[in-house]
């Protein structure tokens, strides 16, 4: 059983890594029967290595680049448009193209809040866990407005989470040296709060330039590990 488990675990690692050490990793089964333990420790293993790829991903650079691009056009349809919308200022056709924003920019702040490097503090660690739980929220709240079960306040306090989290992930990447990109996510999570559809604006810009900087490669800060 714990062989199987084990084996089970390394079908979790990232292709690139099981082509490059999976045989190994093999053979060291063979020769001593795993334990619970180290099937385990396999799992935590292939989570690190998904956290901590050997290459920058441009996945996170790229999802915020699009998420923040559909933002801004549906930004500027909301400024434009005849008959505001009411409170909080989403138009129904946008809500399922919003919920695909917010799925996109939540793969976006996990891959700005992993610029910060290994060794997080517990501050950076909120950060995250606020951050990813207020896109959670948010995204199930667009999805409840966008099948009439609830809309308003609901879905105000899920996105002013998510921008809390936001901003608090902005300030960990600052403190870390990564002062460009901390900076825009920061700002891109302030207008977010601001209670006017032109902060919507600062959001869906402020992120596409974040995703713009991230894609121009890691930042060296003082806590980031040189590649």
């Amino acid at each position: 059983m714990s062989r199987r488990a084990a084996l089970a675990a390394l079908r979790l690692y990232p292709s690139r890594w099981r082509e490059r050490y999976e045989n190994e990793v093999r053979a060291l089964l063979d020769d001593r029967p795993p334990g619970p333990r180290d099937a385990v420790d396999l799992a935590r293993g292939a989570l690190d290595a998904w956290l901590h790829p050997p290459t920058p991903s441009r996945v996170p650079g790229v999802a915020a680049i699009v998420g923040g691009g559909i933002w801004t056009a549906w930004s500027i349809v909301v400024l434009t448009s005849p008959a505001p919308p009411d409170w909080p200022g989403y138009l129904q056709e946008m809500l399922l193209s919003a919920a695909v924003v917010v799925a996109a920019l939540a793969v976006a702040v996990t891959g700005a809040w992993l610029r910060v490097g290994d060794d997080a503090t517990r501050f950076e660690r909120l950060a995250i866990g606020v951050a990813i739980a207020g896109h959670a929220a948010w995204l199930v709240m667009l999805f409840a407005a966008a099948l009439g079960v609830a809309y308003g306040a609901p879905t105000a306090v899920a996105s002013s989470a998510a921008a809390i989290g936001t901003v608090l992930v902005g300030f960990a990447l600052v403190a870390a040296d990564d002062e460009r990109v901390g900076m825009l996510v920061a700002i891109a999570a302030v207008g977010l709060l601001v209670p006017f559809v032109a902060g919507w604006l600062v959001f869906g810009l402020g992120w596409t330039g974040a995703g713009v900087a991230m894609l121009q490669g890691p930042r060296r800060g003082r806590r980031l590990p040189a590649l």
